[in-house]
């Protein structure tokens, strides 16, 4: 079993679509949306939106030809060959090296240009090397030596028109453009080949010689689009706009990244008209739970000695089985399997550990005491602490401190306990409003693992579209269980929670140019949504999104910044769908996003808002440390805590470190 409890640990571990290479045929699950994406058959090109975690990588990777035409793909359909995927992530440091220094933007134009026809020319010769080593019957080896490739000595009559050396020379030739690039005032400027017309010119070599490629396409799928210098991005705009068969382009990027619409001509990127944009968080807003599933039991295929899974590993790779896979049938034995796999706790449950646990029943009988002096009540607390509804008490302090009368609460709490209607349970919903923050509030100063943050469902919404945290939740939740099962402990999945959220708060240190501000304006906002969760005075429970107060807007420079937040998936950022009037303006409501929640002990859940002002955001984005703590200050004041314990020696300490 340790030998499986190894494996197990270590199947999740690979994360990101760059550590398995090219060819991800072993590793992909075609998501339920991908029919909607139509990346396949599509003559216009696509602009693919997501963000960090989404698979926008893992999506290009499948459509480009090393998977398409896999070795490990033990058959393959002849219309395959119809659209022939090439994948490019610029290297980003590179590309950033071809700007200024001394050098015109025209030359760096023309440099830009001649990488794109190198790189995607070795990719044409490439993506026939696939077809030719695949099960694919269209192309063996020695078609490939047949191709004759002499009129391209019209771009460069030192290039050779047998497809070996052309591939070598090409490649020759992008190593002597590296060497340039680097020591650009040094040597001697190279022959600058033009792209797209020098591919588009070898694409029609290939299909007037080779007859079976007549009606191919060929797709190019530019990676992380945001990483280009504002030139480069204008010049593949501009290849964009004029993209047409058998040459396509497509780009995907970061929310908030697409800032630069111009072309190198007179006319600017319009969407429908020049291509379309397919939103991966927009997609996955009713497919992620089962798609999230889906991806587990792929990683846990591979085990044995625990049973079978509800899936055909066959299946998740078929795009011709999305039909049997949308069917509730499919859904509801895949959903339920999962929910075994990683349980949740319910709330009753959650309420009765309180009670079990000596250290948090111990707490909860001290905070309804407080509650009664704060209020100058002279009661019992065991007259509020009842044992047999664990729910209703876990709330009773929060009551307390909203100067309910004793005799109020005593009386409903009798009327909980006989079954009758009661402001508990009915349409109050006492409970139902502010259970999740009175138990996180008993929690929270033990900065222990709460069970609220366990189960396949939480962990769905705790990574909010983001595979990568998903998958993370589960490695770090298999890695911890301590009896080598295959269903997790709750307890353990919440520990997996709190180490994960730790881990990717320290990682936004480096998300781009903002990283350390954003790093501290997460620290910042989680603070005031924790300090905001001790509040018992306004009964506004949950509070873990914000809008800006109407009337007051965003400053361009806080502006800007939140747009960093959200292209980087620090902040989620929704519609107001709450307005008053339809004379009301639209707002724009911000989330904290929810993997950080087991980090602060705060709510994941996007329940209710809190308004600040655009002077109070500019605190905490841009404030000293003096004012931000004079801010937390302000919110300390104007809400009920218990002295005792709140958010400000959390964010002192961190700030101060």
């Amino acid at each position: 079993m340790s030998d499986n409890q190894e494996t197990l640990s270590s199947i999740f571990s690979k994360n990101r679509a760059e550590e398995f290479g090219y060819d991800v045929w072993e590793h992909f699950v075609i998501p339920p949306f991908f029919d909607q994406l139509e990346l396949e058959r599509a003559k216009k090109p696509g602009v693919i939106i997501g963000g960090r975690g989404s698979g926008k990588t893992m999506l290009l990777r499948y459509l480009s030809h090393q998977t398409m035409f896999s070795p490990k793909r033990e058959s393959i359909p002849d219309e395959s060959i119809s659209h022939i995927g090439l994948y490019w992530r610029v290297d980003t440091q590179f590309a950033g090296a071809m700007d200024k220094r001394k050098v015109s933007e025209d030359t760096w134009q023309s440099a830009f240009g001649h990488l794109t026809a190198l790189i995607l020319g070795m990719e044409v010769l490439n993506s026939l090397k696939s077809i030719a080593s695949s099960a694919s019957q269209v192309l063996e080896e020695q078609d490939l030596a047949k191709i004759d490739f002499q009129r391209l000595k019209t771009f460069n009559k030192d290039l050779p028109s047998s497809f070996d050396e052309l591939y070598f020379n090409l490649e020759e030739l992008l190593w002597t453009f590296s060497s340039w690039v680097n020591n650009v005032k040094k040597q001697e400027e190279p022959d600058f080949l033009p792209a797209p017309q020098f591919v588009r010119a070898m694409i029609q070599l290939i299909k007037n010689q080779l007859p079976l490629l007549k009606d191919s396409n060929f797709a190019v799928y530019i990676d992380e689009y945001e990483n280009l210098c504002e030139y480069q991005q204008r010049i593949i705009n501009t290849w964009l706009k004029h993209s047409e068969i058998p040459l396509i382009f497509n780009l995907a990027m970061k929310r908030n990244a697409f800032e630069i619409r111009e072309t190198l001509g007179s006319e600017s990127l319009s969407d429908i008209h020049d291509y379309r944009t397919h939103d991966l968080d927009v997609y996955y807003q009713n497919t992620f739970e089962i798609f999230a599933a889906e991806i587990l039991f792929l990683k846990l295929s591979p085990l044995e000695g625990f049973g079978s899974w509800p899936i055909d590993v066959d299946t998740l790779r078929d795009p011709n089985a999305l039909l049997a896979r949308s069917k509730d049938t499919y859904k509801q034995e895949v959903l339920k399997a999962v929910r075994e796999l990683l349980p949740a706790v319910s709330q009753e449950d959650l309420a009765k550990r309180v009670f079990e646990d000596s250290a948090l029943s111990r707490k909860l009988h001290s905070k309804i005491g407080k509650a009664l002096n704060y209020c100058g009540l002279e009661a019992d607390p065991k007259r509020l602490f009842r044992k047999n509804l664990p729910e209703a008490t876990v709330i009773i302090s929060s009551l307390l401190y909203r100067r309910l009368k004793i005799e109020d609460i005593l009386e409903q709490l009798d009327r909980l306990e006989d079954g009758q209607e009661n402001r508990f349970t009915g349409k109050t919903s006492w409970i139902h409003n502010n259970f999740i923050d009175c138990l996180l509030q008993l929690y929270a100063p033990y900065s222990r693992s709460c069970p609220f943050y366990a189960g396949f469902q939480t962990f769905c919404q705790l990574a909010k579209g983001n595979i990568r945290h998903f998958l993370e939740l589960c490695h770090k939740s298999f890695r911890l269980e301590e009896n080598h099962r295959i269903s997790v402990d709750p307890i353990q999945q919440a520990e997996a929670a709190r180490q994960a959220s730790a881990d990717f708060l320290r990682e936004v240190r480096s998300f781009g140019k903002c990283g350390n501000s954003l790093h501290t304006f997460v620290l910042r906002l989680g603070s005031l949504f924790q300090l905001a969760r001790e509040d018992s005075k306004t009964g506004i429970a949950e509070q873990t999104h914000f809008s800006v107060t109407r009337g007051s807007g965003i400053a361009e420079q806080e502006d800007s910044f939140i747009k960093e937040a959200v292209k980087y998936s620090v902040l989620l950022e929704f519609k107001d769908t709450k307005k008053k009037s339809q004379h009301q303006p639209e707002s724009i409501e911000y989330v904290l996003n929810p993997i950080y929640a087991p980090f602060f002990h705060i709510s994941y859940r996007k329940k209710r808002k809190l308004e600040i002002s655009s002077e109070e955001l500019k605190t905490i984005i841009n404030g000293t440390y003096d004012q931000f703590k004079t801010l937390m200050g302000f919110f300390e004041d104007k809400w009920v805590l218990d002295p005792d314990e709140h958010a400000l020696p959390l964010f002192s300490t961190i700030e101060e470190n």
